[in-house]
């Protein structure tokens, strides 16, 4: 189960190509009220099928402090019996000291979990990393820590050290303090450079931009941005056989004239006026089969009026 916080399921794209089977919940947080609903019942319908595990990789900016009362909001209510075997929390060495003091999801995050991955090691120094672990200490005394680069971890260690440490609080997802987010689809072919041009343009405002940028008729660039952090790649070929229109995700640090500040970016440096949606709008449901090789399976994508 993949949840996004835009309108537009990025990551589940990735996997979806690779014959996957997954749900996506997207448009918000699956921890907030507009969300958490469509949640409980997605848990429910699941528990009809034989699955053994189900990996629930929620969003970057999810806060989930309240997921012991979604698990007993479940209790009676699933056709099987589910047993929560714990969150893992992936730190971003970059990223993580700045998002940290400002940002109640990320704290949040860190009280949840009891396994908590930093990530990227090679990219920040020793003391960096022990500035980390020593806050992560501060936040969740009792959390284990597996340093590495790649989030790679020994299947073995994972499921030794992998517990539900109990934690029970209020998340700080609500509508009211959700960051301006927006999703933009354009049939514009993309020059990398007029990409990068545009990231530059709009960054300082935004926490995340992500999706894939079509790149000529056979190709498509993925780009993926995080607080200055800008990768722009060539996407795998397998792509191109579920996409048809290029799709940017953009979540945005305030909400004030954000839209304005998009639309004059990408007008300023693209050809064509891009179809942009604010991903407070609307409320749409669709549920659909789809088949990957020998794989069938069903998507699932929520628009959630906020």
């Amino acid at each position: 189960m993949i949840n996004e916080f835009g309108s537009i399921g990025i990551d589940g794209r990735l996997i979806e190509k690779e014959g996957i089977e997954l749900i996506e919940i997207n448009n918000g947080s699956i921890f907030c009220s507009c969300l958490k609903g469509s949640f409980v019942k997605a848990l429910i319908e699941l528990s009809k099928s034989d699955i053994d595990l189900l990996l629930i990789e929620n969003s970057g900016m999810a806060d989930p402090s309240n997921m012991h009362q979604i698990l007993d909001e479940l209790k009676n209510k699933t056709y099987r019996s589910l047993n929560y075997k714990g969150a893992v929390c992936i730190v971003d060495s970059v990223n993580f000291l700045k998002l940290v003091r400002v940002l109640a999801p990320v704290q949040n995050q860190i009280a949840s979990s009891n396994f908590i991955i930093i990530n990227k090691i090679d990219k920040a120094d020793q003391s960096m990393v022990m500035e980390i672990e020593k806050k992560i200490h501060g936040i969740n005394l009792s959390a284990f820590i597996y340093k590495t680069i790649y989030s790679e971890v020994p299947i073995p260690v994972l499921e030794e050290k992998l517990i539900d440490n109990g934690y029970l609080g209020e998340t700080s997802n609500r509508t009211s303090n959700r960051p301006a987010t927006y999703s933009l689809e354009s049939d514009e072919i993309f020059m990398e450079e007029k990409i990068k041009k545009f990231i530059q343009i709009i960054e300082n405002y935004s926490f995340r931009i992500k999706g894939f940028m079509k790149k000529s008729n056979n190709g498509w660039w993925q780009v993926d941005v995080v607080d200055g952090d800008v990768k722009i790649f060539e996407a795998e070929p397998g792509i191109k056989d579920i996409l048809t229109t290029s799709k940017l995700a953009i979540v945005g640090k305030n909400t004030a004239g954000f839209k304005k500040e998009i639309l004059n970016a990408w007008e300023s440096v693209f050809d064509k006026k891009p179809m942009i949606y604010n991903d407070f709008d609307g409320c749409q449901i669709n549920i659909q089969k789809k088949r990957r090789s020998s794989h069938e399976f069903k998507t699932v994508s929520i628009r959630c009026s906020l």
